[in-house]
């Protein structure tokens, strides 16, 4: 599922899809989010932004 971001964080490595449907998406600071294929990407967006302030 492509996903558009207004703003781009800072130098977020591209989410690796496993086998099982699962993604898991790190950030630039190394911190690590995995969703299944029904996340709600603007509620991921969200989240991802805020843990891209985390430093």
């Amino acid at each position: 599922m492509p996903v558009k971001q207004a703003t781009a964080p800072a130098a977020m490595e591209h989410p690796v899809e496993s086998a099982s449907g699962r993604m898991e998406i790190v950030a630039a600071n190394g911190r690590r989010v995995v969703v299944d294929g029904s996340v709600d990407v603007e509620a991921l967006l969200r989240i991802v932004r805020g843990l891209e302030t985390l430093r």
